[in-house]
């Protein structure tokens, strides 16, 4: 199983992986050149979190803020939305941060 294993993550280092491929996607990583997220041992592109940012934008319109448990909806879907963005946020700070140093 180990040579499975190992020829999957010479297989994702040799597809833009790099280094954190090795690691088996242990620790979450958000890769902020790439807009890729890294986590629970799958590599998520840039086009999915965008697709998933609009999916929680998309339900959260079609709650009613008049019915309780709709509107209890509508909040879960706005933590979804804003920890897509500090995600991103956080790769953009970093990126400032590699810049002034």
């Amino acid at each position: 199983m180990s040579g499975r294993e190992e020829l999957i993550n010479q297989l994702a280092a040799s597809m833009g992986a790099g280094d954190f491929a090795q690691t088996k996607y242990k620790d979450s990583k958000y890769d902020a050149q790439t807009g890729t997220l890294y986590c629970d041992g799958i590599m998520i592109t840039k086009p999915v979190i965008e697709k998933a940012e609009q999916h929680f934008k998309t339900l959260k319109s079609k709650c009613s803020y008049n019915d309780p448990a709709s509107r209890e909806m509508a909040m879960i879907y706005q933590v979804a939305i804003e920890g897509i963005n500090m995600i991103r946020n956080s790769g953009q700070q970093t990126m400032k941060e590699d810049k002034s140093e």
